[in-house]
């Protein structure tokens, strides 16, 4: 994956941890699984997408 999305990823996994942490672990679990459907999406884009 390219950098800025691995960035973003990670900063995804560090806020949905902190609100787990904090105690709302629903916006936290929310937030994980947006970040796990963005990131499915962006892989499945680049696999279909043109290689030249």
């Amino acid at each position: 994956m390219e950098t800025g999305t691995t960035r973003s990823l990670i900063g995804m996994g560090l806020i949905a941890g902190l609100m787990i942490g904090t105690g709302h672990i629903g916006g936290g679990l929310a937030v994980a699984i947006a970040a796990g459907a963005a990131a499915w999406l962006a892989r499945a884009e680049a696999l279909t997408g043109d290689p030249h």
